[in-house]
């Protein structure tokens, strides 16, 4: 940073009370329009610390889609009226674009004089961002990273693509779950639901839904019938078995019983399928568990 903008930095009235702000907030000098000023919302919003954007020109969150008609209508708007509104394609400092709003005035300095060019910004992809990322965490279990039963709810709605063309459902159960959390308390049965999550997920195909059902169960809906739905079962429970858990309290032997249900005259919907591929899994766990059963 040159020493005039030092100057100019060190002139500008911001401090607390605009870092305390939402919108992200920005000032130039009128002179070189050099940032001497950026509040903590901008460095959230571009990614960049704030000594990294002091000193240096808006020009750095330009990038291929940043429209320059409009940077240059910003240009000579400024010097001929003093203020802007508008928005564009800027950068952040990972790369990824994003549509900024802009509304510029500027502020007087301390001779009378243009001072510093002040930039209210709000990032306008910043709420459907935050929608989206609320409707993911929506759908998705905290524990185990898998989609929830609301997921699962959502995408078996009848009429949907995946749900017109399943052809069976798997429903999993690890065995003896209840003796895991009484024995070792649920912080370990916590950690034995996490380290069975990826366990699970390489038994599928990139096709396959799964989502933890609630507390130990889970299920997966696959697009294939019962000679599929059966080699798949009897992978999971092969791959759980496999070799122990390495918990807190130490390595764990986990099994699973997993029961199948492929569609017939009887049951063609999913719900029909996950509530036969639940009665098969007692009869997996009648049967001395650690094993599969088809309906």
């Amino acid at each position: 940073m040159t020493a005039a903008n030092q100057e100019a930095s060190a002139l500008f009235p911001g401090g607390a009370v605009l870092d305390c702000l939402g919108d992200g907030i920005m000032a130039t000098d009128t002179v070189d329009r050099r940032i001497v000023y950026a509040n903590d919302a901008v460095c959230q919003i571009t990614g960049y610390e704030r000594d990294e954007l002091l000193g240096r020109s808006p020009k750095l969150l330009q990038g291929p889609d940043t429209d320059l008609t409009m940077v240059c209508r910003l240009r000579d708007e400024l010097t001929a009226n003093g203020s802007f509104n508008g928005q564009g394609t800027n950068y952040r400092k990972d790369g990824t674009p994003f549509t900024m709003e802009w509304s510029i005035s500027t502020l007087v300095g301390p001779d009378g004089g243009r001072g510093w060019y002040v930039a209210v910004q709000r990032d306008a992809t910043l709420p459907a961002r935050r929608l989206l990322d609320a409707e993911r965490e929506a759908h998705t279990d905290p524990l185990t990273g898998l989609p929830n039963r609301t997921h699962l709810d959502r995408v078996m709605e009848g009429g949907t693509w995946f749900s017109t063309r399943a052809r069976s459902a798997l429903v999993v159960d690890l065995d003896n779950f209840k003796a895991v959390n009484d024995t070792y308390g649920h912080l370990v049965g916590d950690e034995v639901l996490r380290l069975f999550s990826p366990r699970l997920t390489d038994c599928l195909r990139s096709e396959d839904l799964v989502a933890r059902w609630g507390g130990e169960e889970f299920c997966v809906i696959i697009l294939g019938g019962h000679e599929l739905a059966t080699v798949v079962a009897q992978r999971i429970v092969d791959a759980v078995a496999a070799e122990p858990f390495a918990t807190a309290a130490g390595d764990l032997v986990v099994t699973a019983s997993v029961g199948s249900a492929s569609v017939s005259e009887d049951r063609a919907t999913v719900p029909e399928l996950l509530v036969a591929a639940d009665r098969a899994v007692y009869t997996a766990k009648r049967l001395g568990r650690n094993r599969a059963a088809h309906a």
